[in-house]
C-alpha cells in the first residue's frame, strides 16, 4: 500500500542532537579569553553540517551547541535529541 511518507536521516542538517559524554576540545572555546574547553554531557544542539571530506572533516559534523559554541564533532560523541529522553 503505498503512502506518502518520506526516509529522513537524524544527523541531516536543522536535525536537534544532545552530547552523549563531555566534548573537549584542544582549544577554549572563547579562544584566549579564558574560558572552559569543554562542550558538557547534556548540551543540545543544531546540526549545521554533515561531513565535507574535502575539508578534512569525513567522519565530523558542524554542530552549534547552545551559547553559540560551534564545533566540530564525531558521530559516536553525539545522538539524535529525542532519544536523550526515551533511552
Amino acid at each position: 500500500m503505498p503512502t506518502k511518507t518520506k526516509e529522513y536521516s537524524l544527523y541531516d542538517p536543522g536535525c536537534l542532537v544532545v552530547c552523549k559524554q563531555d566534548i573537549y576540545s584542544s582549544v577554549a572555546i572563547d579562544g584566549d579569553g579564558g574560558g572552559t574547553n569543554r562542550v558538557q554531557a547534556g548540551t543540545v544542539g543544531l546540526i549545521i553540517s554533515g561531513p565535507q571530506p574535502a575539508k578534512g572533516y569525513k567522519e565530523h559534523f558542524y554542530v552549534q551547541f547552545l551559547k553559540d559554541i560551534k564545533w566540530w564533532v564525531r558521530a559516536d560523541e553525539i545522538e539524535p535529541y529525542i532519544n536523550y529522553f526515551y533511552s
